[in-house]
């Protein structure tokens, strides 16, 4: 009889446990690292890696794309991965997110890796973000000399890869031109990890009227302040609703004292405004303590989500 009992009270005790088992397995966020800067505090967001970059049971697909471009002279066949959420529709409309590689790395380089991929899978799969695409192209030209123009590559963007992606994959934009890349510009970001950081910079210099959303991680371009406000000159009917999120590793990343150079020089200038409030701020830093490493560039992502990407 006392044996009974007790495999009873054991198996009492086992059901009771479970709920507190499954409450331990939410995700939960660790403490922020708070980087304070000339007037203001800076919280980057850390998650559990054990919940966020195991395979998802809601898993995205990859796809690849091929489209020809001419601005570097002779036509060029060009590439870029296209990241599709769990459950894509063609028939419901996306956020897109256009991302650049680092030096020396390909279209492969970021979202293949598993714990990338598993982490974006998880953001979404755990609502930190809505569904969104993201696209992996790469600004070389010549891969083998490693030949690049960051410049030109803006018009390869704006005139073959955004026609090219968003009139076979289903974004804010009704038309793949002009007229539909404008309309749909507040759900449209450009994201990039060191020399692609610094891409990204380029790139929102020329595409103010095509994006909200610019998100440079780890990527230096000295003083920004003159260049964003040259910017905001040649596109001033959307110089109030441009939004950049300023990313960077801790002290051990190499563009860690360039990228706080830059947000310093713009929260001493009136032009900008800093904070998460997308009405009346126009740009968000988020500092942690990594070093330089583009797959870095996931926690960081996961940060700006969770402060105010696409908010």
């Amino acid at each position: 009889m006392k044996r009974i009992l007790t495999l009873v009270l054991s198996l009492v005790l086992m059901l009771a446990l479970v709920p507190l088992a499954q409450a331990q397995d939410l995700p939960e966020e660790k403490k922020p690292v708070v980087t304070q800067l000339e007037g203001a505090e800076i919280s980057f967001h850390s998650y559990d890696t054990k919940i966020y970059e195991t395979e998802c049971d809601q898993p995205g697909t990859i796809e690849k794309i091929e489209y020809t471009t001419d601005v570097y002279g002779d036509p060029i066949r060009q590439w870029a991965n296209v990241y599709l959420p769990y459950g894509y529709d063609p028939a419901q409309e996306y956020n897109i997110i256009y991302f650049t590689h680092g030096t020396n790395e390909t279209q492969d380089s970021f979202i293949m890796e598993d714990v990338v991929k598993n982490a974006i899978d998880n953001m979404i799969a755990l609502h930190v973000c809505d569904p969104f695409i993201m696209v992996c192209p790469t600004y070389y030209y010549d891969y083998e000399t490693r030949a690049t123009d960051h410049e030109v590559f803006v018009e390869e963007v704006r005139k073959d890869l955004m026609p090219a992606v968003e009139s076979r994959y289903s974004t804010y934009a009704k038309t793949a031109d002009p007229e539909g890349f404008i309309a749909s510009r507040t759900h449209r970001a450009f994201c990039g990890y060191s020399q692609g950081g610094s891409v990204c910079w380029t790139i929102s210099f020329g595409m103010y009227d095509y994006a909200k959303w610019f998100v440079p991680l780890s990527g230096t371009f000295g003083d920004v302040t003159e260049q964003i406000k040259d910017a905001m000159a040649r596109y001033p009917e959307y110089a109030d609703d441009i939004f950049y999120i300023i990313c960077s590793g801790g002290k051990r990343d190499l563009a860690y004292e360039g990228t706080v150079a830059a947000l310093n020089a713009m929260l001493q200038d009136d032009t900008f405004s800093f904070g998460t409030d997308t009405e009346k701020n126009n740009f968000f830093a988020a500092i942690s303590k990594d070093l330089h490493q583009t797959l870095k560039g996931r926690f960081m992502l996961y940060s700006v989500f969770v402060d105010v990407l696409f908010k």
